[in-house]
Order: C-alpha cells, then sequence, then structure tokens
C-alpha cells in the first residue's frame, strides 16, 4: 500500500514537471498563433473592405513630427470614406482658404480601390473626389496592425500620418429587454 502510494506521488511529480515545461514552450506557440490570427484578421478585413484607421501621429512635409492627442482616424465602409483628420500644410487654391474645416474631414464615396499584397503587410490605395478636389489615400498596413497613411491632393501639400488599423471586435448578439421577458 505505502509503495502504491509513493510510486503514484512519484508519477504526479514527474507528470507535473513535464506540464511545466510544455507551458513554457506553449507560450511561445500561443504567442505566433496570436500573430498568425491578427495576420490572418487583418487579411481578411482589407478584402472586406471595411476597417478603421486610428492616427497617433501626423508628419506634415515641411514640419516636424506631431502628436495627435484628440480622436482621429479614416473609416473605409465598402463604398466610402469616412475621414476625421487633421491637415496641417499648404494649400495651393486659394479659394481652399476660406474653408475653417480641415480639407481631410470629409464624407465621401470611393472612386477607386485598390489593394496589393507587399513583404510586410498591404497596401490600400483609395481615390475619392471631393468637391474640389481629388484626394489619393495609400494606408500602408503591416501585419502587426501598425499602419502609415499618406494623402496626397491636388490643390494641397502631401501629409502623412501614422497610427494603427484597429480590428473591429466580432458583434456579441444580446438579446433586447423585449425578448428577456
Amino acid at each position: 500500500m505505502k509503495i502504491t502510494i509513493l510510486l503514484f506521488t512519484l508519477i504526479l511529480s514527474i507528470a507535473t514537471s513535464f506540464a511545466q515545461e510544455e507551458v513554457k514552450m506553449s507560450k511561445k506557440e500561443q504567442k505566433t498563433e496570436l500573430k498568425r490570427l491578427k495576420a490572418e484578421a487583418i487579411r481578411e478585413i482589407v478584402k472586406s473592405k471595411n476597417f478603421v484607421f486610428k492616427a497617433e501621429t501626423v508628419n506634415p512635409m515641411n514640419s516636424r513630427t506631431k502628436a495627435l492627442t484628440s480622436d482621429f482616424g479614416i473609416e473605409v465602409r465598402n463604398d466610402s470614406v469616412f475621414s476625421y483628420m487633421p491637415y496641417y500644410g499648404t494649400t495651393y487654391s486659394h479659394d481652399q482658404i476660406i474653408f475653417k474645416d480641415s480639407p481631410m474631414g470629409f464624407i465621401q464615396p470611393v472612386d477607386t480601390f485598390t489593394t496589393k499584397r507587399t513583404k510586410k503587410g498591404y497596401l490600400v490605395e483609395i481615390r475619392v473626389t471631393n468637391v474640389r478636389d481629388v484626394i489619393d489615400l495609400n494606408f500602408h498596413i503591416n501585419l502587426d496592425g501598425l499602419t502609415t497613411v499618406s494623402a496626397s491632393s491636388i490643390n494641397r501639400q502631401a501629409i502623412s500620418y501614422t497610427g494603427v488599423f484597429i480590428i473591429p471586435l466580432p458583434e456579441e448578439h444580446s438579446e433586447s429587454e423585449n425578448d428577456k421577458r
């Protein structure tokens, strides 16, 4: 009886030590799997043409990089672009000076949308036509979610933004109050 308990304790301690080693190895595997899943999610979102870019810094052509403290971003929804971005730079057209709003703040339909796979991620090129301007937005999306957006226009200096590509959380279907009753 004592030998059985001793043998059981010995087997349990050996199994525990192997399990601890397996956990250490699985952390690396979990990290690799997480990167793979994130890259897959980015691929699917780019393919669906529904994504959100949250800007953290702005880099005007003739100025230093500035950190953005407010919530700025660009949302692409199938056939439309919702841009809430600041603009720092030179305007080449005199009729654009009278506007007090940012020329990068607009809601416009997409004229062209192209996607290219690059070595480190994706390049998404979007062209929108504003009332008096044509704006080209180039999203350089890394597989880890870091993104650079460069915006060029006919009437203004080019500008670039850096930030993150937001992967939306899966929607949870919650019951309304009437369904619960």
